[in-house]
């Protein structure tokens, strides 16, 4: 017979009795690692024999994947609190120095104040009446009249006189024939 019916397929009970073996073979290793990881002995010692090795090695494996995750949580834990702290030191830092710069704003605005208040003080004291009277009255000063003022005729062109002296030494006599021989 070459040609097989589908339909026959669906009877084939075969199929149903592997996967209800791997089914029950699955439940019997989970019923074992708990039975083993609780501590009780109730299955059969061939079993148990086989078993624990692979029981121990899962154990030891777990253990391994259980510190890795904590201490890769630790260390996670340390970095996000590092970086909150990083974060919280610099906004005090900040806040510090913008104080010290409003403080030093606030100096320089009262500094501006008084430099001021002193330069009208000056400039009111320096004014020329001021200085008019204080020549009057202390010094007993009076205004030039015409009488006493002098003037100087330029039209004739300016004149340039060089006086030498006449007391000369060997030195300086030599010292003016060598710069009379450069220029």
């Amino acid at each position: 017979m070459a040609y097989y019916s589908r339909s026959n397929l669906a009877y084939d009970f075969t199929l149903f009795e592997e996967h209800d073996e791997r089914v029950r073979a699955r439940s019997r290793r989970a019923k074992d690692e708990s039975a083993v990881e609780d501590g009780s002995a109730q299955q059969n010692t061939e079993t148990t024999q086989h078993r624990e090795p692979r029981v121990g090695v899962r154990r030891i494996r777990r253990r391994r994947s259980n510190f890795a995750r904590i201490a890769l949580g630790v260390v996670f834990g340390l970095a996000v609190i590092f970086i909150v702290v990083s974060i919280i030191h610099g906004q005090v830092q900040l806040t510090e120095l913008n104080q010290e710069i409003a403080d030093a704003k606030a100096q320089l605005a009262e500094q501006q104040s008084v430099y001021t208040q002193l330069e009208m003080k000056v400039d009111s004291s320096i004014s020329t009446t001021t200085v008019e009277e204080y020549a009057k009255d202390k010094l007993h000063m009076s205004k030039a009249a015409n009488s006493q003022k002098e003037f100087v005729n330029l039209s004739e062109g300016d004149k340039a006189e060089v006086t030498m002296k006449e007391d000369k030494n060997i030195f300086e006599a030599i010292a003016d024939a060598i710069s009379s021989l450069w220029s």
